[in-house]
């Protein structure tokens, strides 16, 4: 699992979910405001894009 803090406050948590990973995104509330899961491959480039444009939590 990892968290991700984006430039507007907002959080997003990948988790691996059985062949794919979860991506849940999170108001600077701490509400949920978007739950997808993606297949591993499509997943690589997101979370790769969110290493590059994000800071880790």
């Amino acid at each position: 699992m990892q968290t991700f803090k984006l430039f507007t406050g907002y959080t997003v948590t990948t988790q691996r979910e059985g062949e794919g990973v979860a991506f849940v995104t999170r108001n600077p509330a701490g509400e949920v405001i978007s739950s997808v899961t993606h297949s591993f491959a499509e997943s690589v480039p997101l979370i790769k894009r969110l290493r590059c444009t994000a800071t880790t939590v």
